[in-house]
């Protein structure tokens, strides 16, 4: 068997080395590389346009009739546009629909105190915090009650300033404590209390105080996973009381107090991802904890 010389069995492993040692080099190293790229573009040049053309057959510009007219093209384009603009509405409508319907909601969660609900666009975060951007509205302040949706409680207001502000979540890891209502019914009338504190990735976690039936000692309603978690805690305004904490994730006893039940709470949207949030703003002077 005829061997071949050492040039030809090791040229490819010498390119190949050459190649990696030159990508890892800096660029002010390899201008002398231009030398090769002028001599390149005398040959690529020539035949750039030839091929473009055969591309352009085999690959058309425009999707749709190949035999079409420029007029009809032209028609196309301005349908195309005309659809957009359509589309463009009926999202805005949508939107629009949605707001109105998430203002009536929040303003019906308190009718005997009127509030003003300020829509803001959440532009980031910040640590724990939200960023939202205030558009410098003065009625928006320290402590000011921030919801999704109208009627799930997100945080409060930990700075404000004449552009942006900076608020709290309440499944934030610096956030205190709440004082809520489990609803045992779908009226209201029977109601446990409980005491929830983050626990992080977005969960509240307490113990829930059962009432008893009369004279027995025996808790009169059972916690079941799914009810919901209302506040009701004398630390935030009266606009505020019952706004939605969180559904309950989660029911076991209690490490501490076996008798007791310590249930865990999600609230119904991510607070970190939300898109944009209500600043509930009183029209009411003294209506503060």
């Amino acid at each position: 068997m005829q061997h071949q010389p050492a040039f030809i069995r090791w040229s490819m492993p010498l390119c190949v080395t050459m190649m990696i040692i030159l990508c890892l080099l800096p660029s002010s190293w390899l201008d002398w590389t231009g030398w090769f790229r002028a001599q390149a573009r005398v040959v690529v040049y020539p035949i750039a346009h030839p091929m473009t053309m055969t591309k352009n057959l085999v690959i058309p510009q425009f999707v749709g009739n190949p035999n079409a007219t420029q007029r009809e093209r032209s028609l196309q384009s301005e349908l195309d546009r005309y659809r957009a603009l359509l589309y463009r509405e009926q999202q805005e409508n949508a939107q629009l629909s949605s707001l109105v319907e998430q203002l009536s909601t929040g303003a019906a969660v308190t009718p005997d105190i009127p509030v003003t609900q300020i829509p803001r666009p959440v532009t980031g975060l910040s640590r724990e915090f939200l960023l939202v951007r205030s558009g410098g509205h003065e009625r928006i302040s320290r402590s000011t009650v921030v919801v999704v949706n109208a009627v799930q409680l997100c945080g409060r207001v930990a700075e404000a300033d004449d552009r942006t502000a900076l608020v709290l979540p309440i499944t934030a890891k610096d956030a205190q404590p709440l004082l809520g209502n489990v609803m045992l019914d779908d009226s209201g009338t029977r109601t446990a209390r409980c005491m929830l504190t983050p626990i992080g990735k977005g969960l509240l976690e307490g113990d829930v105080t059962m009432p008893v039936a009369d004279g027995t000692g025996i808790p009169a309603a059972t916690i079941q996973i799914g009810m919901e978690v209302r506040l009701l805690d004398d630390q935030w305004p009266r606009h505020a009381q019952m706004l939605l904490i969180g559904y309950i994730e989660s029911v076991a006893p209690s490490p501490d107090q076996p008798l007791r039940q310590r249930i865990t709470v999600r609230p119904s949207v991510d607070l970190r991802g939300v898109p944009e949030v209500f600043f509930r703003v009183p029209d009411l002077t003294g209506d503060t904890p």
